[in-house]
């Protein structure tokens, strides 16, 4: 009895072994003698991290990113968002505070304008042009890349839209005191500032003190700083040469009384562009929406769109990266690729909020880009506009980690010098570096 016990157990682990063989040479067979790939779910196929993922993106336009994730979502079904708003004045001290805590960022990490330059600085952001990633700065309009890469020249954003600048003018008083309301009649019509300030001051002559052509020195400045192809600080060099030249540009502005004396982004601001005292305002591609038609609710087609002497330039916009210690970069990648780095992003963001990418590729059929007649521009296509007028003439110059203080320090400078007749071009150099010196004591006015 007990051999036949023995026996029948013998015979199960024999079994047993048997079996267990059979699964280990199936199982050798189905995968090709090749072990599974990193990240391989069962059978050695891919778990697919690029198409699933929840990131969290810190964000202060979450109504428009809804909009561009219901096209997104159509071919990247599994890549959600958790849209965190932060307004984007507290952007750059949020990322600091956080950092400084050790708290996480968000794996998609926006950069404001005037933030770009610090916030890379912090080395919080993948260099998308390395691997795995290797994007091709090349695919990007020329004058992007500067605005899209760090110190170390590494690329580490992409941007929303293009941010082209140039002049919004108030028709009615354009056809009055410059003879014409025509946009090409008016961008060929001041072939350098010096030009354009001296008949600011015929206007102001000729109205009584009542027109101007700008509304403050910031808005001068905006287009200046903008249009500048020298850097005013490189290193931790302050340019003289260069600041002094601003600033002596902007005393013309104001002796020749070409600005209202008015605070840019003021509520009396504002309100200016419902009124008949401003002849120009600088505005980008986004200040139709945003700013024109919002503080002229009225107008019935009295707005028109100009080339500035020198050029278009950039102005504002937003880029965005992705966190360097994200777990879930590839995610991460599909969808900051395909919103803004691809031919598919370029079809998405034009057809959720008719953004324009730059993107070269973009460019070579513009008639897909024509936002059609705007009946509040007179009937003007403005995107013609900025294709065709502006995007040909737009050089920019690097960002630094000085940018937001450089801002700060002129907007200081600059609201003296619009009240006090005596504040000249080389006290507002001085003010202006004293301010700047204030965050940043390393640089040198040279």
């Amino acid at each position: 009895m007990m051999k036949k016990t023995r026996t029948k157990k013998t015979a199960g682990v024999m079994l047993s072994v048997m079996i267990s063989l059979v699964l280990v040479l199936s199982a050798c067979s189905s995968g090709n003698n090749k072990p599974a790939e990193p990240g391989a779910g069962n059978n050695g196929e891919s778990s697919n991290a690029a198409e699933n993922g929840n990131l969290v993106i810190w964000g202060w336009d979450k109504s428009n990113h809804d909009t561009l994730m219901v096209e997104f979502n159509k071919n990247h079904p599994n890549v959600k968002v958790e849209y965190v708003e932060v307004s984007a004045k507290d952007y750059l001290k949020k990322i600091q505070t956080s950092l400084a805590s050790g708290s996480d960022l968000p794996d998609i990490i926006f950069a404001e304008a005037a933030q770009r330059g610090a916030i890379y600085a912090l080395n919080v952001m993948e260099d998308i042009g390395a691997a795995p990633y290797s994007f091709d700065s090349s695919l990007l309009l020329d004058f992007e890349i500067p605005l899209l890469s760090n110190s170390k020249g590494q690329l580490v954003a992409l941007d929303t839209q293009v941010s082209p600048g140039a002049l919004a003018y108030k028709r009615d008083l354009a056809k009055q005191y410059l003879g014409t309301d025509d946009s090409d009649t008016i961008s060929a019509m001041f072939t350098d500032w010096d030009a354009f300030l001296a008949k600011g001051k015929e206007v102001y002559d000729k109205s009584g003190g009542k027109v101007t052509m700008f509304a403050s020195l910031m808005d001068a400045y905006t287009i200046f700083i903008n249009q500048q192809t020298t850097p005013l600080v490189e290193g931790t060099t302050i340019n003289k040469e260069v600041v002094t030249n601003l600033f002596t540009q902007l005393q013309k502005v104001r002796d020749l009384n070409n600005e209202g004396k008015l605070s840019m982004w003021s509520p009396s601001w504002s309100a200016s562009y419902s009124q008949s005292n401003v002849i120009f305002y600088p505005a980008a591609n986004w200040s139709p929406q945003f700013v024109i038609k919002p503080n002229d609710k009225s107008s019935d087609g009295n707005w028109g769109l100009a080339v500035p002497p020198l050029g278009g330039f950039s102005y504002g916009g937003t880029s965005m990266g992705i966190w360097k210690d994200s777990k879930q970069k590839e995610a991460a990648w599909t969808y900051l690729k395909g919103t803004y780095g691809s031919e598919e992003g370029a079809e998405i963001s034009f057809a959720s909020s008719k953004a324009i990418l730059p993107l070269k590729a973009s460019f070579e059929d513009t008639s897909k880009l024509l936002s059609g007649a705007d009946s509040f521009f007179g009937g003007m296509d403005v995107n013609q506009f900025w294709i065709e007028k502006v995007f040909p003439s737009i050089k920019a110059v690097p960002v630094t980690k000085y940018d937001q203080d450089i801002y700060t320090a002129s907007e200081i400078a600059l609201q003296t010098m619009a009240q006090d007749s005596k504040f000249d071009a080389v006290t507002a150099v001085q003010k202006w570096t004293e301010e700047l010196q204030k965050n940043h004591s390393e640089l040198e006015l040279k």
